[in-house]
């Protein structure tokens, strides 16, 4: 995993609701240190190589129950996740190789896909891994719908997407989000965290970075 000394990488996958948490950090991330670029990666939690998807469907909460991590992380980040949500485990190759595309051919217009495509999946519940849906997202965030379907269909973006389990363990990402300064990562981590990887890495590679 190669990194240049003004980005931080970021690796996720749009069905992880930690994922969901990550996202909107990376943007008071963006907010805060302008100067760090973002690379974000498709790291594929669920890929066909693994077998067939998990029968998983959301149950209701016990309100005895105690608060897990995750829902711990949403309230300390401000968050939520709607308790609505109809949609539950899906394929996310396709919306990845979206984010390449966009990344290749539209990299000023990724930041739009990429959020487009986490509030259809977390807020609306939309069938993201749907090339109907996919193209929708592409159109409003300003790509050629016909390209876009012919790239992500033909899987023209397949090397740049890391499958989980090997392959992502041979890049040291065991969960995602995780974000990467150089040498220095912290997964599933608050915002405080990433903040303080942020200003250690200006501190080591400030006068590299414009």
């Amino acid at each position: 995993m190669n990194t240049t000394n003004d980005t931080v990488i970021i690796a996720h996958d749009y069905l992880c609701p930690w994922c969901w948490i990550g996202f909107f950090q990376a943007k008071r991330l963006a907010a805060e240190f302008p100067q760090i670029k973002q690379d974000w990666r498709g790291y594929e939690l669920l890929p066909e190589s693994l077998g067939p998807l998990p029968d998983y469907k959301r149950k209701p909460r016990d309100p005895n129950d105690p608060p897990s991590r995750l829902e711990l992380m949403l309230e300390h980040e401000g968050l939520s996740i709607a308790s609505d949500r109809s949609i539950g485990v899906i394929r996310t190759h396709a919306p990845m190789e979206g984010a390449e595309y966009f990344k290749q051919l539209h990299p000023d217009r990724f930041d739009d896909y990429n959020e487009t495509v986490y509030r259809a999946f977390w807020e609306r519940s939309e069938d993201i891994s749907d090339i109907v849906v996919l193209a929708r997202i592409a159109v409003e965030s300003g790509a050629d719908e016909a390209g876009f379907v012919k790239a992500v269909t033909a899987k023209a973006y397949s090397d740049r997407i890391v499958e989980f389990d090997s392959g992502a363990y041979a890049d040291d990402i065991t969960h995602v989000p995780t974000f990467v300064f150089r040498g220095e990562r912290c997964a599933e981590a608050p915002y405080e965290t990433i903040r303080d990887l942020a200003q250690r890495f200006i501190a080591w590679y400030g006068e590299a970075i414009p």
